[in-house]
């Protein structure tokens, strides 16, 4: 107590109480850091904002595979990349999933791990699917991924999905929530009442923009329509509702933008229940590198 009330040691300093607090227990060595460290886990609390909230988000990453429309002109990933659709294979969360093979029940284990190795309580979880459109996957693919992610947090196998669900209701990692994410031309009425078989209880949807001409210029595959009767679909299954959004895509501007944003929350067709903006990036091996290159596109900045 009285160490943590000061203010924190330079590593000389803490190098020479240590070997001074060595002395005095007459310790047979002097213990390394690692071993310090290995003492305090559990009792030392490493990115606290991790679960400030009260319940810690675990993402898991789908395995490899194309959208069934072909690409978006902004998208560095795919197949031909081995890295995930809409993702550049840099990120932290999909070289830990590709170094596990992809696999979910690795994967959410390595990261109960971690966030318990950094001293966390990991009894509340919010699991979160990503890797482009899950709804493109076939049912039976997404229902044995759900499956397995649930029995690593469960702690017990599962002889299906329905077994892993119910497990999950007295497990002491309780699963207080699972989204996924789509496009809005793959999460209408029939493939969003599957979702909710599955548990899923919140669903991330790839809107980009709210104007048709955007949408076709980008390759987006859907249209303003689709983003409608998506949204009222989702709603009416009791979905909580997360948009993704796109400044600066090409053929639009700042007042599209700004409009796009005014619309989002006063259309009442849209409101989401959460948003996430995305800058639009000229990222390399992209179709939109090669419009910048012809001068066809230009970043606001």
């Amino acid at each position: 107590m009285e160490l943590t009330e000061q203010r924190l040691l330079s590593r000389p300093e803490a190098e020479k109480l240590k070997k001074k607090l060595a002395a005095e227990l007459r310790l047979s060595k002097l213990p390394s850091d690692l071993e310090l460290a290995m003492l305090g886990r559990g009792r030392v609390l490493k990115k606290p904002v991790k679960t400030a909230s009260g319940v810690s988000v675990i993402t898991v990453v789908a395995p490899i595979f194309s959208c069934p429309h072909g690409k978006c002109v902004y998208c560095p990933g795919g197949r031909a990349y081995g890295t995930p659709q809409s993702y550049t294979g840099e990120e932290v969360v999909v070289k830990n999933a590709a170094s596990l093979g992809y696999d979910p029940y690795l994967q959410v284990m390595s990261a109960v791990k971690r966030l318990r190795d950094m001293g966390h309580a990991v009894d509340k979880v919010e699991l979160i699917i990503i890797g482009g459109t899950f709804t493109a996957t076939s049912t039976m693919f997404q229902r044995r991924f759900i499956q397995r992610c649930l029995d690593a947090l469960n702690g017990v196998p599962s002889g299906s999905l329905e077994e892993a669900l119910k497990l999950a209701e007295n497990s002491r990692t309780h699963v207080s929530g699972i989204t996924i994410e789509t496009k809005p031309d793959w999460v209408k009425r029939n493939l969003a009442s599957s979702l909710v078989e599955m548990g899923v209880t919140r669903v991330e949807v790839g809107v980009q923009a709210l104007d048709d001409h955007i949408l076709r210029l980008v390759n987006r595959g859907h249209s303003l329509a689709d983003v409608v009767e998506a949204t009222s679909d989702l709603r009416d299954l009791s979905f909580k509702i997360c948009y993704h959004v796109m400044p600066n895509l090409p053929g639009s501007s700042p007042a599209k933008d700004l409009q796009m944003l005014l619309n989002l929350f006063e259309d009442d067709r849209f409101r989401p229940d959460h948003l996430k903006i995305y800058p639009t990036l000229v990222l390399p091996n992209t179709e939109l590198e090669k419009m910048w290159r012809r001068g066809e596109y230009t970043p606001y900045s």
